[in-house]
């Protein structure tokens, strides 16, 4: 059965529609919608209607040929954490975290649901779990209840069926973090439109996560402010120039480099608390995805004063692309980072 991953942002959605067919996942269908009028603010029933609308058109113009979906939520809706608990069955973790609730979750958890997921029972947290050897590493995911049921509420209005709600960074994980033929940690960085998520991936699980409040906006505001541009016009020029220090004297690039270099402070600290942390892991690349990763320039400023191998998110790389879309191959390619999100969540169902 066909599903599609469906990314809701605040100014634009991307989906992808994936199917599996005999042990090949195949990109059927994919689209993306983006739009400064369109503004997914629950606050505001007149703009979540314009959203729906928006929404129902694209289903239309698109035409998927499956309604179900996996939603994203954003990272600021959601709890999420990497825990050390006793060593545990799977259904004991769950009773575990109901009876220690208010320790893991802020939020009481009647207001809540949440997921618990085993990551590693024999990873030793700190010198206290070695000397017993009977603790686990889990990763607990939560999120309010009114939160989810509007998401559930949206894409149903749109005309959907909801098959999962899921963090935008598990998402993320599944397709770019670490495979079998690259069984090595990394740090996978999503500048989003607002903020960016930076998240530690090893052996298959998100071991890590922050988010930073810096996002392409910011880097747009900064070129806009800096050369005296229309928000618009700063956009163009922040795609076309980025930070490739040789373009226009420099002038786009020395207004992106310090606010962009506070996701690199935040990146770098990332790295150290978690090997500080874990010592016998090494972190020596770092995955960007997103739009703004696209930006001139990009990889070669993070290798430079990051010293690790930086590359783009190739969200693509176990999916094949049907027939009738092979017109579009290289469109696909060149905006991979774009769709991970998308992907990631076909992928958690297809």
């Amino acid at each position: 059965m066909p599903i599609i991953g469906l990314d809701l942002g605040r100014h634009q959605f991307r989906a992808v529609e994936l199917e599996q067919q005999k042990g090949f996942y195949i990109l059927k269908n994919y689209g993306n919608y983006e739009g400064r009028m369109l503004d997914l603010d629950f606050r505001s029933p007149d703009a979540v209607a314009n959203y729906t609308n928006a929404l129902k058109e694209f289903i239309r113009e698109r035409d998927f040929s499956t309604s179900g979906v996996i939603v994203a939520l954003p990272e600021q809706e959601v709890f999420i954490r990497v825990i050390s608990t006793p060593k545990l069955s799977q259904k004991e973790l769950n009773n575990f975290i109901k009876m220690n609730a208010e320790e893991y979750i802020p939020i009481p958890m009647s207001e809540v649901t949440f997921d618990a997921q085993i990551i590693d029972s024999n990873e030793v947290v700190d010198k206290e779990d070695s000397e017993t050897g009977k603790t686990m590493s889990a990763l607990l995911v939560a999120s309010k209840n009114d939160i989810l049921k509007k998401y559930v509420e949206l894409i149903k209005s749109a005309g959907f069926v909801p098959k999962g709600i899921e963090p935008e960074t598990l998402s993320i994980e599944r397709v770019l973090g670490d495979t079998l033929d690259r069984p090595s940690a990394c740090i996978i960085v999503n500048i989003g439109v607002f903020s960016t998520q930076i998240i530690v991936s090893y052996r298959g699980f998100v071991r890590f996560t922050r988010t930073v409040s810096v996002g392409g906006s910011d880097l747009t505001k900064a070129v806009q402010k800096a050369l005296n541009l229309e928000f618009n016009q700063a956009e163009e020029y922040k795609k076309a120039y980025g930070l490739d220090e040789s373009q226009v004297d420099g002038k786009v690039y020395n207004a992106i480099k310090p606010v962009f270099d506070n996701i690199l402070l935040e990146i770098n600290r990332s790295k150290m608390y978690y090997t500080t942390h874990n010592p016998s892991v090494i972190i020596n690349r770092v995955i960007l995805s997103g739009g703004t990763a696209l930006m001139p320039g990009t990889l070669l400023y993070i290798a430079n004063k990051l010293d690790v191998e930086a590359e783009l998110s190739n969200p693509w790389r176990t999916i094949k692309i049907s027939e009738k879309l092979q017109k579009d191959r290289d469109n696909l390619i060149k905006q991979g980072p774009m769709y991970s999100t998308a992907v990631g969540l076909a992928l958690k169902e297809v």
